[in-house]
């Protein structure tokens, strides 16, 4: 095979190894027969590849095929610039040894996997280089400079992850839906994992792996209460869960999740008096068998008070393998809450188009590691302003793409919070009735039903239970 630059198959060179022979084999296949292009436009783009006189001619194919045209040497040698030398051949020539050189079309999606996975390998060298140049810096953040590398290496990575290469015929779909229903069928399907509310499951089909579930409400509604409730159910359950408080501290977070596991309704015990120390005699055997059981628990509480995206990906990711490794797997990640979760460089200032960053980049996060990401947000100061404080799929603040990107949009409401400072008759009677609830309103659901669930709530005791 000829070579456009020095013959280095795979060479490591200062920058990294260029594997311009299989770029070469690439093209020349992609001229032999463009339906080769179809086989690989979903591993690579021009972007990929060490030489930029290949990554044009890539591009000039794509381009040529897209609009119904044949990609030949000679149609695209005549986009390429006039008078053009490489390596001593003018554009049609090299254009035509390429093709004419070409081994086999069979190898193309091999070839295009050694470019990528070679510019992978440059990729993290560069970032590697700008981290230590980074970190070099008189009075550099150490901090500042992992997080940017940490961002950069997990885009590299999601770009030579074969998983989410997810193109499959219409047979193999309806295939899967048939096998569905057979495990369906034959009970060894496995659900959504629970949250732990019995007629919750039954409206949304619970926590099931891929999507992203929004909890808001304003502030005193119990978004933390419902994130902390279905992180202790789930790990109940068996399903490994990590939880991000990142405005609440470990010994606060501790508390509340130890104060749910002890919870009776004859005898409950507030996580205020667990976190101070101010507990009964009677309750201190009651909270030390919690936090034994809690302790057992597949359940990972990250109290960092601020991660970017990419942060949160990374720790998941190293979460799951760690999981994986005691034989359990990663189901759920609650995130509290979506204000303290940092966004990119890309849109600073302008908070519309940060949140759709992050919400989106969570979204695919769920995907990726096919598990549920539950996000906690906070509601729009209007919901005040109105004489029913219910809230409404309107009122997420921020940007509507918290509402596009959500597969499911829970709302909560606690009518006692309204009452609570209220003194006439009529209100106080009205807050008796009505102190332990918590409206869980399902304002969207992709596929299931949206309504109001009526739960008990004891917001001292931090414990959500079904009615029964």
């Amino acid at each position: 095979m000829m070579n456009y630059a020095p013959p280095i198959p795979a060479d490591l060179a200062d920058d990294g190894p260029r594997m311009v022979e299989a770029e070469q084999a690439l093209l020349g296949a992609i001229f032999c027969n463009n339906a080769a292009l179809g086989r690989v436009s979903d591993v690579i783009r021009p972007a990929h590849f060490y030489e930029p006189i290949h990554a044009k001619i890539y591009s000039l194919c794509e381009s040529a095929v897209m609009e119904g045209r044949a990609a030949t040497p000679i149609t695209i040698s005549g986009k390429l610039s006039a008078g053009i030398d490489i390596a001593g051949l003018t554009g049609i020539q090299y254009c035509a040894r390429l093709m004419a050189e070409a081994t086999t079309v069979v190898m193309a999606r091999d070839y295009a996997v050694s470019v990528r996975d070679a510019w992978a390998a440059r990729e993290v060298i560069r970032v590697a280089r700008e981290a230590a140049a980074a970190a070099s810096e008189p009075g550099a953040s150490a901090k500042a400079a992992i997080a940017e590398a940490v961002g950069a290496l997990d885009s590299i990575r999601a770009e030579v992850d074969d998983t989410r290469l997810a193109r499959e015929p219409v047979g193999e779909v309806a295939s899967a839906v048939l096998r569905r229903l057979d495990a369906i069928r034959d009970g060894t399907f496995e659900a959504g994992v629970s949250t732990g509310l019995r007629d919750l499951d039954r409206s949304i089909g619970g926590l099931q792996p891929g999507r992203l579930v929004v909890v808001a409400g304003r502030p005193g509604m119990g978004k933390s209460l419902v994130g902390g409730n279905i992180a202790r159910a789930v790990a109940v359950a068996g399903y490994g869960c990590v939880f991000h408080s990142m405005e609440m501290g470990k010994e606060e977070i501790g508390a509340r999740i130890v104060a749910d596991q002890a919870f009776t309704h004859d005898s409950p015990i507030s996580a205020k008096g667990i976190f101070e120390g101010a507990l009964r005699p009677q309750h201190r055997e009651m909270v030390e068998r919690a936090a034994e059981a809690v302790a057992a628990l597949p359940l990972v509480f990250d109290t960092t008070s601020s991660l970017s995206v990419s942060e949160i990906v990374a720790r998941a990711r190293r979460t799951a393998d760690e999981m994986k490794a005691r034989g359990q797997r990663l189901h759920v990640v609650v995130i509290d809450y979506l204000k303290f979760v940092k966004a990119s460089e890309r849109y600073r200032g302008q908070r519309h188009y940060e949140v759709g960053e992050i919400t989106a980049g969570l979204k695919s996060l769920a995907k990726d590691l096919n598990i549920c990401i539950v996000l906690l947000c906070q509601l729009n100061r209007v919901v005040e302003t109105r004489a029913d404080k219910r809230p409404e799929l309107s009122d997420l603040r921020e940007s509507g793409d918290i509402e596009a990107d959500a597969d499911i949009v829970i709302l909560l409401f606690r009518p006692a919070y309204y009452l609570k400072d209220k003194t006439d008759p009529e209100s106080q009677a009205l807050l008796l009735s009505c102190e332990n609830d918590l409206e869980i309103i399902v304002a969207k659901s992709r596929m299931g039903a949206v309504g109001t669930v009526r739960v008990f709530c004891h917001p001292a005791a931090s414990a959500i239970r079904d009615w029964s």
